[in-house]
């Protein structure tokens, strides 16, 4: 009797052991990466570099918020890419062919709000249409009509895409007014003023999941639809929000990159919503829903950055890295499936 309890007592210490792990194994991998890069590369730890890893990661950082809500929820959104590109050749379509004032083609980025010229730079034409409109469309048909949200998310991406390149004709657009540029530009106490930036997103983000009712009803409606609904909270309206908010958080990072790159390119943010996904879920963020936070988000975002630049420190041949991206993506799918698991039996 006793070897038996202090076999099924082992057995449940390693459990424990096993999900602490798993749970927190974005802080524990990251200082590993960054302790081994330290002993392989004496250029990892210089500021130089280090603020070079912020950068690379910041915009990343800025559409992990937003998935960080959508998944929670038990939802996707692989169109937020995509709409970095679309957010910002809206912005500044209006600036260089309409000559509109900078903070117009902010305010216009960060609604969502899509408003072109034809690239020849004549006003024969405008393309109208509300890209906010749109995202609002495609939340209410996940929140209130229950269609798959990557089926859903994946049409936005297509016409995201396209309309990306219909309104430039594929051509990047440089020489932009300082004003556009200004947060990569400046620095505040020596740091750039666009890492402040990303960092009081970072905070407000952390309070409205952590610390508020709608960041409750968020894990609740990930936990269980039924049981939300037994409680009282609109469950339809709670994932409509979090559209709402991933679409914002995308116009935000629409702005940051223009202002990173001091440009607009027809390829700009595509391509990126494999990495957000997957440094959401390496930061504990579940695929199905009820467990997230926003401190895990930003050490699976500093994760992946750390990788991608240890990737580039060594050396890797460009093509290989998109092996290693792709692995770490499928390790990061493993792990939330065993998490899953673990948690199911406990």
């Amino acid at each position: 009797m006793g070897k038996l309890l202090t076999i099924d007592t082992g057995k449940a210490a390693r459990k424990r052991l096993l999900t602490l792990l798993l749970r927190n194994g974005a802080y524990v991998l990251l200082i590993l990466m960054c302790l081994v890069m330290a002993i392989l590369d004496k250029n990892f730890l210089t500021v130089s570099n280090l603020m070079n890893v912020a950068l690379q990661s910041s915009i990343m950082g800025v559409l992990a918020l937003g998935m960080t809500f959508v998944i929670c929820t038990g939802n996707i959104d692989i169109s937020v890419g995509n709409l970095i590109g679309l957010c910002s050749v809206c912005g500044v379509a209006l600036v260089q062919f309409y000559q509109a004032p900078w903070y117009v083609a902010m305010l216009v980025m960060i609604l969502s709000c899509c408003l072109g010229g034809r690239a020849s730079g004549r006003k024969e034409a405008i393309v109208g249409g509300t890209l906010g409109g749109l995202l609002f469309g495609v939340a209410m048909l996940v929140a209130y009509m229950n269609i798959p949200s990557m089926l859903v998310t994946l049409s936005t991406q297509c016409i995201a895409s396209g309309m990306v390149l219909f309104i430039s004709k594929g051509k990047s657009w440089t020489n932009l007014p300082y004003a556009l540029v200004a947060v990569s530009k400046s620095k505040i106490l020596g740091v750039s003023a666009l890492l402040w930036a990303v960092l009081v997103l970072y905070i407000l983000f952390h309070y409205l999941l952590g610390y508020t009712v709608f960041g409750r009803k968020v894990l609740a409606v990930g936990g269980s639809m039924e049981a939300a609904r037994a409680s009282g909270i609109r469950v339809e309206r709670t994932i409509l929000l979090t559209y709402i908010i991933s679409g914002t958080v995308a116009g935000i990072a629409g702005i940051l990159q223009t202002a990173r790159l001091g440009a607009f390119y027809a390829s700009m943010g595509s391509g990126m919503e494999m990495n957000v996904i997957a440094a959401t879920v390496i930061g504990g963020t579940s695929m199905t829903g009820g467990r997230g936070s926003i401190i895990g988000t930003l050490a699976g975002v500093l994760l992946l950055g750390v990788i991608n630049n240890a990737l580039n420190l060594l050396g890797v041949d460009a093509n290989m890295q998109n092996v290693a991206r792709g692995l770490i993506i499928m390790i990061a799918i493993i792990l939330d499936a065993i998490r899953i698991r673990i948690d199911k039996d406990s």
